[in-house]
Parts: structure tokens; sequence; C-alpha cells
């Protein structure tokens, strides 16, 4: 191995049966969002989550279109995890609803059930009744659904999944995305699964299916003219991306697994050095890993990560909790600040793509052994 080669955070992996999908699709001349590509990694989603599924452009996109399945409107209110990143809440603001942050658990970063309850509480005191909730499955690991669902089951609220980091993960033996009313997922760059960019949304039925497939191609109305009802969007994918798709979702499997085992691997040798803290899987969890995360002693998250980036070796901070920035700072959050503070100041993300061999991870560990 090159020294200088730079190990990234969590880069795509790409191998001949991609680069074989995508000439085919290029040969076959469909590059537009219809083609076999789209067909068949459509038909593996479904069969995979057991619901309907539209691919789109990002997982943002499928949030948006899942809040306008559901009808929110300027002026709802919608709940949403507080430590994730922006793209799960920048939709309800497309909407002109209200966000209402919900603080996390120590155990899996995730929202708290806890949490969620006393934020509806207060807000049916003040006469607010929340209409949809957005989760966010962090990292991969497994929110505690079945404490959310009852919950909300009980409040009667619309469950949105973001499982945008989450596919390959389980909870009760059944797909992260699938559990909540509607679910998404992300197909970004640096996801276990890549399309380059793309995303998919997850759908109980036909009727919201195809409304939504209906937005998403710019709600195009059914008339051999172009008539607009409503307002659309341009969310659709191409056959050449879900081409990459369909030839790297029969590879989900082995990713998962490899980077369980990278994970296990910091773990096993940090857990030597450190006083380190991590997401627990809870009883009927099962994380994809998708990045390993870690707590690390005050500042020296930052110690670490300076070191890496000197040996060209990507990290990455964790999530800045959305109540600290400036786009949702007039919006009410129910929660730990300090819990969930401490884990943006002192976490860090060590790579963890599954094209890491033996090689790259034992670097990793041993610039840490011998400088820190």
């Amino acid at each position: 191995m090159n020294k200088n080669t730079k190990i990234y955070l969590s880069p795509p992996n790409i191998d001949h049966s991609e680069i074989e999908n995508v000439v085919q699709a290029l040969k076959s001349g469909w590059i537009s969002p219809f083609g076999s590509y789209t067909i068949d990694f459509t038909n593996k989603l479904s069969k995979y989550f057991k619901k309907n599924i539209l691919l789109t452009n990002s997982g943002t996109s499928s949030i948006h279109l899942a809040l306008k399945v559901t009808e929110i409107k300027e002026g709802d209110y919608v709940l949403c995890s507080n430590f994730t990143f922006a793209a799960t809440a920048f939709p309800i603001l497309y909407e002109k609803a209200i966000p209402v942050f919900i603080g996390s658990e120590k155990e899996t970063w995730n929202m708290s059930p806890e949490f969620l309850h006393s934020a509806i509480e207060d807000l049916n005191r003040k006469g607010i009744k929340p209409k949809v909730l957005i989760i966010a499955h962090i990292y991969g690991m497994p929110a505690q659904l079945d404490k959310i669902i009852d919950i909300c089951k009980d409040n009667n609220i619309i469950i949105i999944e973001d499982a945008a980091e989450a596919l390959g993960s389980f909870y009760y033996n059944k797909p992260l995305g699938s559990m909540g009313n509607y679910g998404i997922i992300s197909f970004n760059g640096n996801k276990i699964i890549t399309t380059s960019q793309g995303g998919a949304l997850i759908l109980p039925n036909k009727k919201s299916y195809i409304y939504a497939e209906k937005l998403a191609f710019q709600a195009k109305e059914k008339v051999d003219y172009y008539k607009h009802n409503e307002l659309g969007y341009n969310y659709s994918t191409s056959n050449i991306l879900a081409a990459l798709g369909s030839a790297q979702f029969d590879k989900l499997e082995k990713k998962v697994k490899r980077r369980r085992l990278i994970f296990d691997y910091y773990l096993s040798n940090l857990e030597k050095r450190f006083t380190i803290d991590y997401q627990k899987e809870l009883n009927h969890s099962f994380s994809n890993r998708w990045l390993s995360s870690f707590i690390f002693p005050t500042s020296l998250n930052k110690k670490i990560k300076s070191l890496l980036d000197k040996n060209n070796i990507e990290s990455r901070f964790l999530w800045n909790p959305l109540n600290n920035h400036k786009v949702f700072k007039n919006f009410s959050y129910y929660g730990d600040s300090f819990f969930e503070n401490r884990l943006f100041k002192n976490g860090l993300c060590l790579p963890s793509g599954d094209n890491l061999n033996d090689e790259d991870l034992n670097k990793i560990i041993t610039i840490i052994d011998k400088n820190i």
C-alpha cells in the first residue's frame, strides 16, 4: 500500500458488476428515469422492504415527498430528531411547517422515547397537536421503535423513518425504514449502498405511491398534453444510477458484515487505551454500523482528528445537534443539551468503508497508539 494513499471515511466500493451494469444502461439508450435497471432496483427494494418503493434523486427529496403525501401544511407541527444531519429537518421548513426537536437517549444516541412523550404532553397542554414525527436512525443504529410507535399511535401521529444511514439494519428482524408509516433511504456517495446520489421513498400502499410518483415527476396530469393542477418537483432518478444501485444491492449483506467487523476491530483496540463510549445495540436491534463512531475523553477527539488529517486519513466529528444551528434557532427543543453537545464535542467517526483492508485498519490504530 502506498503510504501516501488517502484513507477516506466511507468511500464508494465499485467493482466490475457496477461498471458492467452502467455500460449496459448506456448501450441500451435508456438514461432517463425509466429503464430496465430502475425496474430491477425497485423490485429488489420492494421485495426487501415488502412495501411500495419510489426511487428518487436523494434522501432529502424522499422526506419532502413523504411530508407532501401526509398533507403537511403551513403551520403544522412536526416532531423531529435533534441529533442528526440537517437534511432530516429541512423539508419541514420547505412546507413552512414548524419543527419541534426531540433529544437523544444515551444508549443509542437516537430519539429518546421519554423526551418524545414529554414533548407531546407539553404541546398538548398548549393546544398543539403534532401531526408527523420524523425519526432518524443515526449511523445505522436502530432507535427504540417499539416505544416510539406506541407513543405515536396513542397520539395519532404519522411516523416517517429517516433510515438514510440505516440500510441493512434491523429491529425485531424488520428492516429499518419499513416500520413507520413511511420510510426513506439515501444512496448518497458515502452510504453503504451508493448510486452517487439518490434515494428511495418507502410507501405503505399503491395510492400513496401513485401520488408521490406524480409529485416527483413535476405533477404532470395523465393527459396527452402538459397539464399541471398542483406544484410538482423534479425528484426522479435515472436508469444509469439505478444500474449502480442494482449491482450494489446484491452485496449489501457482505458490506454490512464488513462494517460490523471494522467497528469491532476499533472497539477492541480503543478500549485498551481509552475510556470510550459508543452506540449500544439494544435487544432486538441489529446495526449496519455504517460509521464507526466513538466518544473520547474531553478534547481527545480533536487531537486524534488532527493526527489522522496529518497522515492523510479522513475522519469526522459527530453531528452538531440541530437546535445549535442558526437556521433552527427559533424552534422548540425537548431533551438533554448537555449530553447531545457532549456527543458533538467529544465524538469522532473513524474510517468505516467496507473496502478498508486489515492493513488500513492496523495503520489507523498504530498511528493513534504511537502518538496519543
